[in-house]
């Protein structure tokens, strides 16, 4: 089915909801995509941990770090949100790979701040700018209330969390190797109501959810019969999160019935 067809389609689920969808689809296969408002800014919530995932594994490819190093937590580090970390005791000490397994698994905040701290904002902000991004942006940890009342926030794009991922899945955004130990954390996530959900229950997704109040988003990799498809679904001002979470579902649903499946090639 042709990349007009899919959006139709697409446009047919956003519109069943007030407030923004942005979504952007890549067919790694076959080079097509689909796109809707690829460029609108939105508070990134949860997603941007991809970033910074993609920043610590380019740091240890450069030899300025080890992933089996280990940090102690500190109580300055412990801050609320998902995550187990912050009911930790004071100075149990992890490896940066445990800790961007917390990021990504359980999206735990406290690990993801513990990881900004090591690989530092701008540093993720300069990877960012090298492989295009121009909206996408770390400003400030997690739970930094006085960093975002200075103007610092956590920005993304649906188009640009595509192309970042779809540069993952081909193994070109660091090493071969690198990409394939993030795909496999990303495949480990335990959050599945959305992108996964409606999807046939043996599909692999690697994929990152994210959620603020009124914002809801999940990207990620689709491993469908046909190929990888890249899925970015961004949402704001969709309210109660139910709906935003519902239309994510429909969404993806969507993108697997037209390009997933191999009749349909």
């Amino acid at each position: 089915m042709n990349a007009a067809s899919l959006l139709e389609a697409v446009r047919a689920c956003a519109a069943g909801v007030d407030g923004t969808v942005a979504v952007s689809v890549r067919d790694l296969e076959r080079g097509r995509q689909v796109d809707l408002h690829p460029e609108e800014r939105f508070p990134s919530a949860s997603i941007i941990k991809v970033p910074i995932l993609v920043e610590l594994f380019a740091q240890a490819e450069a030899g300025q770090l080890q992933l089996d190093e280990t940090i102690p937590l500190r109580d300055a580090d412990r801050v609320e949100g998902s995550g187990v970390l912050s009911m930790l005791h004071l100075g149990v000490e992890l490896s940066l790979r445990d800790l961007a397994h917390l990021m990504i698994v359980i999206s735990d905040n406290t690990a993801s701040n513990m990881l900004i701290e090591r690989v530092t904002c701008d540093a993720v902000n300069r990877r960012l700018a090298s492989l295009g991004c121009k909206v996408t942006r770390l400003g400030r940890k997690f739970y930094d209330f006085a960093a975002r009342d200075r103007g610092l926030d956590n920005w993304a794009a649906a188009g640009e969390f595509a192309a970042l991922l779809a540069g993952i899945e081909q193994r070109k955004v660091v090493s071969a190797a690198a990409c394939e130990a993030m795909l496999g954390i990303l495949k480990k996530q335990q959050f599945s109501g959305r992108i996964p959900a409606l999807l046939p229950p043996d599909t692999v997704v690697a994929h990152k959810t994210g959620s603020i109040t009124n914002v809801s988003h999940d990207v990620g990799v689709i491993y469908a019969p046909a190929g990888p498809l890249v899925l970015a679904v961004l949402t704001k001002g969709v309210a109660p999160a139910w709906k935003a979470e519902k239309v994510i579902r429909e969404i993806a649903l969507t993108v697997y019935d037209h390009w997933g499946e191999e009749r349909n090639v």
